[in-house]
C-alpha cells in the first residue's frame, strides 16, 4: 500500500460531515477509503475511484436511513490507517507553516481563530 494522499471532503446536503478520506496505489489500481465510514472502492485512476467511493457513500448513507441505522453509520477505520491519513496531512501543513513562517517578521502575528 503507498499512500497517494489524504483529503477532506463533504456531502453537499450535509456541510457540516467532514469526510476523511485516503488515497492509495494497491496491486495497480488507486483504492480510495471512507476512515469515517469504513468505506472503500477502488479505479484505474483517482478520479474514477473517488466517484465510485461517492456512489459507495450514498447507497451506504440511503441504506442506514431505510433501515433506522443513522445511529451507527459512523464506522471508523483502524488506526493504521487513519495515522497513514494524518502523515501527509501533517507533512503539507508543515510545508505550508515554513512558507508563511517568512512572513511572520513582516506581519506579525494578529489573531488566533478557533473553527
Amino acid at each position: 500500500m503507498k499512500p497517494i494522499k489524504a483529503l477532506i471532503g463533504s456531502i453537499e446536503n450535509i456541510p457540516f460531515l467532514r469526510l476523511h478520506i485516503l488515497l492509495t496505489k494497491e496491486d495497480g489500481v488507486v483504492v480510495v477509503r471512507c476512515l469515517d465510514f469504513s468505506i472503500s472502492s477502488h479505479g484505474e485512476n483517482e478520479e474514477d475511484a473517488l466517484d465510485s467511493l461517492s456512489d459507495c457513500i450514498m447507497d451506504y448513507l440511503d441504506y442506514a436511513v431505510e433501515q433506522g441505522a443513522i445511529d451507527n453509520i459512523i464506522d471508523q477505520e483502524e488506526d493504521s490507517l487513519w495515522e497513514i491519513f494524518r502523515k501527509p496531512e501533517l507533512e503539507d501543513a508543515s510545508l505550508k507553516f515554513k512558507e508563511e513562517a517568512k512572513t511572520f517578521k513582516f506581519k506579525g502575528i494578529k489573531k488566533v481563530i478557533y473553527a
